[in-house]
């Protein structure tokens, strides 16, 4: 990630992971399946026949095990539960389910998916929920703290509304819905326990969520545990530098993780083997000069005058790098000119000049 970002303090919609996540705790004491839900949400089975159906799936599935795989599947619960712990040690591991309850763990991923896709939206949850159970309104609320730029990019503004389609497949008529994404930080196919735990679910843009990271589990590559950033709780976002030269009158701009020995840099690895996002900024760097460069110092005559307003651009893309596209690494880029000896601000001047010669700006 690029920045910190902050979850909306209060929602109905945490209620469900609540509700989840208890009823796998009642499970393992050996409750009766309708004591393994509170009173408020008995309406919502009664009402939702599917959502009914695939607690109950997980319900019959468990009961029929054996004592060791229940016990398996139990420790396999509580590890994934604890998975904030594991962004920051590569000591802990991370279970995977046993061939032993196989068809449980397909039943467990059928029911998170459709909570997320389809539960969460239903109005027999919203009437049983309390603090407006709205997925479009927590997006809202979101976007009211963070603004409205990827915080795992900063290229690109997070997906807006958009068909929901239950995992199982295509939903029936008074299913359907057409509200606000989130990408699962830890994808629901590997955790299904976080389907709905909105620690794990964080907007984002398309290209981070469908084009770059689709299913990969940030906390493995190559079976091999690695560091990541949580977005929730990381202070810190990836130390990234930018790399300036001049060739001729060609200005050659790179921006790469900085290399600091540290977590952060492992942590930047992941972020940025997961979401592909220097590869898409250094490509878009290409032409620096004509689509950064030019128009921030279109109009200045001398070194002075130019690094005064790459200064000022620089400061203005930070301060709005939540909500403008791309003024993340403007600001990192043109932080890196102003390092430049004036002899070289002028020569900038000149690859400008060259730019616009025989035209203007519109």
């Amino acid at each position: 990630m690029l920045w910190q970002v902050t979850k909306p303090p209060a929602s109905g919609l945490y209620w469900l992971d609540e509700v989840h996540k208890n009823f796998y705790i009642e499970l393992f004491d050996g409750k009766n399946f309708d004591d393994c839900f509170v009173d408020r949400f008995q309406p919502v089975l009664a009402a939702s026949v599917k959502t009914k159906r695939l607690f109950q799936s997980v319900y019959n599935l468990y009961t029929a095990l054996g004592l060791a795989e229940k016990i398996a599947f139990q420790a396999l619960y509580q590890n994934h539960l604890s998975y904030q712990d594991c962004f920051d040690d590569t000591a802990l591991p991370v279970l995977r389910p046993a061939p032993g309850y196989a068809d449980l763990w397909v039943a467990v991923k059928k029911l998170g998916g459709y909570l997320y896709s389809t539960t969460i939206g239903l109005d027999c949850f919203a009437d049983a929920a309390i603090n407006d159970p709205s997925m479009d309104q927590h997006y809202e609320d979101y976007k009211a703290l963070n603004g409205k730029v990827c915080c795992f990019c900063g290229t690109e503004e997070m997906m807006e509304e958009r068909d929901i389609v239950p995992d199982e497949g295509n939903p029936e008529n008074d299913e359907k819905q057409w509200r606000a994404s989130y990408d699962h930080y830890l994808p629901k196919k590997h955790y299904p326990f976080l389907a709905v735990d909105f620690n794990n679910l964080v907007p984002c843009c398309q290209k981070c969520n469908e084009k770059a990271k689709g299913e990969k589990d940030l906390l493995e590559n190559g079976g091999n545990r690695v560091l990541a950033f949580n977005p929730y709780q990381d202070t810190d976002g990836v130390r990234l530098i930018a790399n300036y030269k001049c060739d001729g009158l060609k200005n050659i701009m790179s921006v790469e993780i900085e290399g600091t020995g540290c977590t952060l840099e492992d942590k930047g690895n992941t972020w940025n083997g997961t979401f592909l996002v220097l590869d898409r900024v250094n490509k878009r760097l290409n032409d620096f000069d004509s689509s950064w460069l030019a128009p921030s110092l279109n109009g200045c005559d001398n070194a002075e005058t130019a690094r005064n307003a790459l200064g000022q651009e620089a400061a203005r893309c930070n301060a709005v790098k939540t909500t403008e596209r791309e003024g993340y690494f403007k600001s990192l880029c043109f932080s890196e000119v102003l390092t430049k000896s004036d002899e070289q601000i002028s020569d900038l001047l000149l690859a400008v000049e060259q730019i616009y010669s025989g035209r203007t700006l519109a």
